[in-house]
């Protein structure tokens, strides 16, 4: 328990300093003329402090594109789910039936040991052949 409030201690020290830092970027122009970026002050150089904005992007809102490519990639995304479940149900249904076929093949192998008599013996192999073998 203590080294769960320790952590979590810890966790609320560093975290709050992280996210400040992360939110705060430096812009300068170094002697070349080149414009640098950085989280961190430079020492020697002006520069100027550029506040970043969080996203506020909900997902699936997709606010980069167009109407229409909104709309498309929509039914896209619909199209995919659909995909997703019908391969979902065919998984189901394929385990269900491979199921069905074991214990059908455990019935009859199991017919098979026990039958006494040849037309008995060739039903249950021939099943046991066509099906399980």
């Amino acid at each position: 328990m203590k080294q769960v409030l320790f952590i979590f201690f810890i966790l609320e020290l560093t975290l709050p300093r992280s996210v400040r830092a992360a939110e705060t970027a430096y812009q300068w122009t170094d002697n070349q003329g080149q414009i640098h970026y950085g989280d961190k002050l430079p020492v020697s150089i002006e520069s100027r402090t550029i506040t970043l904005q969080r996203d506020t992007i909900q997902p699936g809102s997709h606010p980069g594109l167009r109407p229409g490519e909104r709309d498309r990639l929509s039914k896209l995304e619909q199209h995919q789910q659909q995909q997703q479940r019908r391969a979902h149900t065919a998984r189901i249904r394929t385990d269900r039936q491979r199921e069905i076929m074991q214990a059908r093949c455990m019935d009859n192998r199991e017919m098979l040991k026990n039958s006494r008599g040849r037309d008995t013996f060739k039903k249950y192999s021939r099943y046991l052949r066509n099906n399980c073998w």
